[in-house]
């Protein structure tokens, strides 16, 4: 009995013990841990998921952005034309003569227009200066010097359409004084004087292309200004000269502004004669309703524009001018009678369009 007792009490502790043992050996992971370590595994999951769609989203959205940006309306055009026009002219032991001489323009033409629906807005640049020399003349002689903004805002009635009533703005001066031929003590023309400011309203005519342009003006106001004291009392370009005393000294100065109200026609007209062969007419006439109504102020502008390559273009030019008020200063100072005015350009250049 008492050995039956020992062996069950022996057999007890060894299975109690093994349980024991066992139980500590498969002892589970904390409730805590098992939820943190979930967490981890979740969020590096969701991180490369999410990251994937991020990468998705940005993709689709630029997308979009891109497609949205292609079907946009532009209304806006832009055009710069800077230029640089050459000629030169050379002789080595010529035997009919003559003097070299070197020349140059440089130019810049804007065009900047907004276009949309019924309404039309139109700006123009044009700056231009030149100088030649010749070999032999202590100075340099001007070939050109031109500073022209143009504006013109108009509105149709209907889309279908091409006339606009339209009013414009238009501003003409020069950069530097002019001198006549090689005397640089009589300024014949400076910055503002002369300049001309056109204000007035009516109606556009324009092709879809906007290459063919006719602005008719019944109602404009066209302002000289000559803010060159000397050359006001002279009055020239129109202005009311000074008043002088029998003995020549002026007792009241020149005026520097003139003031017409008049009728303008403008036409403008672009085509392509030829492969890199292009036509610009550009044209005003402008006729004062109160002082000498039916004298024509002309302006006629002629350019053929030859392109040989990208930036290498020939150009010939072309520019009658009439101006009623404009008086000719002869060689020897006197002033004589408006009289047609005649300007050409043959040349070959450096041209860029952007």
């Amino acid at each position: 009995m008492g050995r039956l007792l020992m062996i069950l009490i022996f057999c007890i502790y060894s299975n109690y013990s093994h349980a024991s043992v066992t139980h500590m050996d498969t002892i589970p992971t904390p409730e805590s841990i098992a939820k943190l370590k979930a967490k981890i595994n979740r969020v590096f999951h969701k991180t490369e998921s999410d990251t994937i769609s991020y990468k998705s989203a940005i993709k689709k959205d630029s997308i979009n952005t891109i497609l949205k940006e292609s079907v946009k309306p532009n209304y806006w055009t832009f055009t710069n034309k800077p230029g640089l026009l050459l000629t030169q002219t050379s002789f080595v032991n010529w035997t009919k003569g003559g003097n070299n001489s070197v020349a140059g323009i440089t130019s810049f033409k804007g065009d900047y227009d907004y276009k949309k629906g019924r309404l039309y807005w139109s700006n123009d640049v044009t700056l231009k200066y030149g100088l030649s020399k010749e070999n032999g003349n202590e100075h340099s002689r001007k070939t050109d010097d031109v500073i022209d903004l143009k504006s013109s805002f108009s509105y149709k009635s209907s889309i279908e359409s091409k006339w606009y009533y339209s009013g414009e703005f238009n501003l003409t001066t020069q950069f530097f004084r002019g001198y006549k031929g090689n005397d640089r003590e009589n300024v014949i023309s400076s910055f503002f004087a002369p300049a001309r400011m056109r204000v007035g309203v009516g109606g556009l005519y324009t092709d879809n292309d906007n290459l063919f342009k006719l602005h008719i003006s019944p109602l404009t106001n066209q302002v000289t200004f000559v803010l060159n004291q000397k050359l006001a009392d002279k009055g020239a370009f129109g202005v009311t000269p000074a008043v002088k005393d029998a003995d020549g000294n002026i007792i009241k100065k020149g005026e520097n502004i003139y003031s017409e109200l008049g009728a303008l026609v403008r036409l403008e007209y672009k085509t392509t004669i030829m492969e890199n062969m292009n036509f610009n007419l550009k044209s005003s006439f402008y006729s004062d309703y109160i002082d000498k109504f039916g004298n024509v102020d002309t302006e006629i502008e002629l350019n053929v524009d030859m392109k040989v390559n990208q930036y290498i273009q020939a150009k010939i030019g072309s520019h009658l001018l009439y101006d009623d008020d404009s008086k000719i200063i002869e060689s020897d100072g006197t002033q004589t009678g408006p009289k047609v005015q005649l300007k050409q350009i043959l040349g070959v250049g450096v041209t860029y369009v952007f």
